[in-house]
């Protein structure tokens, strides 16, 4: 999965992406954090009523600012249901072609006991995940103050 940020998000001015601050995102969010912001720090998101999720909490795993990544996995909430035992996702943001930054998106799904997750459910994930991507970028956009 990858994010295309514009222009205005230049590498290296890019410097504080959005995983590296995310107590900065959005007036819709209320973010609890308990650590530092670096591994180990666990971030709880709650969201707005009307949004399809009433909270997520995850794991930081690893973060290295110098090249722009961000590893953590989510731990309870969301999309997790009876099925998953947590969602990690790798991040990392690299200078895009039209000059702009571009977020390169690993996910890796673990599951409870012995299911198998389905081709299809696991569409579903990426769906859901690319819909919040998008809801990422559209904010950026409208907000270019947050990365700087």
């Amino acid at each position: 999965m990858t994010l295309r940020f514009p222009p205005q998000f230049l590498q290296p001015s890019f410097s504080k992406p959005l995983f590296l601050k995310p107590t900065s995102f959005s007036p819709r969010l209320s973010i609890e954090l308990q650590g530092n912001g670096g591994p180990g720090t666990i971030v709880k998101i709650n969201f707005a009523q009307g949004l399809p999720y009433q909270y997520v909490k995850h794991t930081v795993e690893a973060q290295d600012k110098d090249n722009l990544s961000y590893t953590y996995s989510l731990i309870e909430g969301g999309p997790l249901g009876d099925k998953l035992e947590k969602i990690s996702y790798e991040n990392k943001f690299e200078a895009g072609a039209d000059e702009g930054s571009v977020c390169k998106s690993l996910m890796k799904f673990y599951t409870v006991g012995d299911y198998t997750f389905t081709e299809e459910e696991i569409k579903e994930q990426i769906q859901r995940m690319d819909r919040v991507y998008k809801a990422i970028e559209a904010y950026l956009l409208a907000n270019p103050d947050v990365c700087n």
